[in-house]
């Protein structure tokens, strides 16, 4: 499967392309509701010497409770807290997305005090 390399969002924020969403479905496991609320920006790219379509994902949701607003790439890189997930699709259609997620603090609820009379 090829595609242009040069699509007209490219750097824009839109919702997730129907390859990445699926990948990240059965890689991750996530829920359609929760990939159908994230954006992304692609951007032509180079890995590994082979161009590419990057893909940088992140949620609308956290951008707005940090009072960003995010259009484009370059606002992404002012903001990489809010980056989840970023990959890349390449010429033949194979998605590759890395998770880019902090990773879950679990803590501890304090030990209930035993001098209860």
């Amino acid at each position: 499967m090829f595609f242009d390399l040069k699509p007209h969002n490219n750097g824009k924020v839109h919702k997730l392309p129907a390859p990445v969403r699926d990948y990240m479905s059965s890689r991750y496991n996530l829920i359609t509701e929760y990939l159908e609320r994230l954006r992304c920006i692609e951007i032509d790219g180079v890995v590994n010497g082979r161009q590419v379509r990057r893909v940088r994902i992140f949620s609308p949701h956290r951008a707005h409770e940090l009072n960003l607003i995010i259009n484009c790439n370059d606002e992404l890189e002012k903001h990489p807290e809010i980056l989840l997930f970023e990959g890349y699709t390449d010429h033949r259609g194979n998605v590759y997305v890395a998770d880019r997620r902090p990773p879950i603090v679990w803590i501890r609820p304090r030990q209930a005090a035993n001098n209860i009379e």
